[in-house]
């Protein structure tokens, strides 16, 4: 089992990245936000115009999500950091637990997570006591 603890490594680093690439995403909602509140719309709407709270809805959205994906992928690469060097344990379980959030490929990570770092030999590797 402690062979797999390289290919666990890696996954979380890649599973990181691509949870950050996919925050920047989210900064769609920020400019559709800025957009909504901008004086031009409306200067040029056509009748209805959007309600004033709804532009600062969206940033307030857009970056709230933002942050929170940045964090959260930014954990898995530290996480996939230590699981490299046989360190933080309780870390990268903690991280795994964050990342049941996402279906399916974070409970999956989540789940190879879990039982490659319950492992006796594994344990042994991090100097956690074996019951």
């Amino acid at each position: 089992m402690k062979k797999h603890l390289t290919t666990l490594s890696i996954l979380h680093y890649v599973y990181g990245a691509l949870v950050c690439v996919g925050g920047l995403s989210l900064l769609v909602f920020v400019a559709l936000g800025s957009f909504l509140g901008s004086d031009w719309l409306l200067e040029h709407a056509q009748g209805d115009v959007p309600p004033a709270w709804l532009g600062g809805f969206f940033r307030v959205l857009g970056w709230t999500l933002f942050a929170f994906l940045e964090v959260k992928g930014v954990l898995n690469i530290i996480s996939g950091a230590l699981i490299a060097q046989q360190r933080g344990r309780t870390f990268s379980l903690v991280v795994g637990g964050l990342n049941c959030l996402n279906i399916p490929f974070g409970i999956a990570l989540a789940i190879f997570t879990f039982i490659t770092l319950s492992d006796d030999e594994v344990r042994r590797a991090y100097g956690t006591a074996v019951a």
